[in-house]
C-alpha cells in the first residue's frame, strides 16, 4: 500500500509539474503575441504621427512665419515685463 500511495503521489506531483509547464509556455505564447501587437501598433503610431505632421505642413505653409511673429511678440512682451520688474516699487506708483 506504501508504493501505491508513493506512486500516485509521484504521478500526481509530475501532473502537476507538466500542468504548470503547459500554463507558462501558453503564458509566454501571449506574451509574444502581446509584443508583435504593441511592435505592430508603435510602427502604425510612429507612421501616423509623420503623416500629420505632413498634412499640417501642407494645410498651414505660413506656419513658420506665424511662429516667427509669435516668438517675436512674446520677446518683446518679456522686455516690457522685465523692465517693469527692474524697476523699483515706488516709481510704480508714480
Amino acid at each position: 500500500m506504501n508504493e501505491d500511495t508513493e506512486g500516485v503521489a509521484i504521478r500526481l506531483w509530475r501532473d502537476r509539474a507538466q500542468l504548470r509547464e503547459q500554463e507558462r509556455n501558453e503564458a509566454q505564447a501571449r506574451l509574444r503575441i502581446a509584443e508583435e501587437k504593441i511592435a505592430i501598433l508603435m510602427a502604425e503610431n510612429d507612421r501616423l504621427v509623420t503623416e500629420n505632421a505632413r498634412l499640417r505642413a501642407l494645410g498651414s505653409p505660413d506656419a513658420g512665419s506665424v511662429r516667427t511673429e509669435t516668438e517675436l511678440q512674446m520677446e518683446a512682451l518679456k522686455g516690457a515685463l522685465m523692465s517693469l520688474i527692474a524697476r523699483p516699487a515706488d516709481s510704480l506708483n508714480s
